[in-house]
């Protein structure tokens, strides 16, 4: 069994990242490729594990989702966690020091940690299940987890930092880098609530959160071009019609290519 294609998003929030994922997978499936959102991979691979074929055999049809979710977290979540700790423990030693001497919050740093930790799981869960023909596409992977591990309004932005960090991961198949204006960007925000990071900020603190958002992704996108990771960048400022036609036609080469490679 090889591993999957791992496909993630980068961009500031608001750009539309989680707008672009259902769509990306959708034009995937529509060209006869296997594509599945982290949620609907756990769910598809703990079906055919032991406590998920119970789930599917007793629970009825409207639980079966749900419960498929929360079967991975009863006790495969757990040890993928601790399997991908032991596969990448320089990455794990990193980003756990450096949560640790961050200036905010410490709810903050555990709720950054506990996200890693969530998506390493999945991560490696995905990789152990999925076959070397499907297409796993995380709206938010490691690459877009630089922004939680290097973004707040009381630091200042560090180049060197952000490039250990990404040096030490696990390399994605594909990042597809999200980009929209930041008028459009902030009003996105703002109609679907700001985030709790930033509820008690205030406007100067906002706007200096979100101008170092803007600066670490610059970083973390010359990076991975810089070091040839595979990185495609799309436009979705407006017409939705236009950002699909673009992102379409971006990303089946190389989505393509790196199945042929696995394969």
């Amino acid at each position: 069994m090889g591993v999957p294609v791992i496909a993630e998003f980068l961009g500031n929030s608001g750009a539309g990242k989680s707008t672009l994922l259902p769509i990306l997978t959708q034009l995937l499936r529509d060209d006869e490729m296997v594509a599945m959102s982290v949620t609907e991979g756990i769910r598809h691979y703990t079906a055919k594990m032991h406590l998920g074929r119970a789930v599917c055999a007793l629970a009825p049809q409207a639980w079966r989702g749900p419960l498929l979710w929360w079967s991975f977290f009863f006790l495969p979540y757990w040890l993928h966690m601790v399997q991908f700790a032991r596969q990448q423990p320089r990455l794990v030693h990193y980003v756990i020091g450096l949560q640790l001497r961050r200036p905010i919050p410490w709810r903050f740093r555990w709720s950054i940690l506990r996200l890693f930790f969530r998506m390493a799981s999945e991560y490696h869960f995905l990789s152990s299940q999925a076959r070397a023909d499907e297409v796993v596409v995380f709206d938010e992977g490691f690459v877009h987890r630089a922004v939680q591990m290097f973004v707040s309004e009381a630091e200042q932005v560090r180049p060197e930092q952000i490039a250990e960090y990404l040096r030490l991961l696990p390399r994605s198949d594909l990042v597809i880098l999200v980009k929209a204006a930041p008028a459009t960007c902030l009003a996105r925000i703002q109609f679907r609530g700001l985030q709790e990071r930033l509820r008690n900020l205030t406007a100067q603190d906002i706007a200096r959160f979100m101008t170092n958002m803007e600066q670490v992704i610059s970083i973390v996108s010359q990076y991975l071009q810089g070091t040839g990771w595979p990185i495609v960048e799309v436009i979705n400022d407006g017409d939705l019609s236009v950002s699909t036609a673009e992102l379409q036609r971006k990303v089946a080469p190389y989505v393509s290519r790196a199945a042929n490679t696995v394969g």
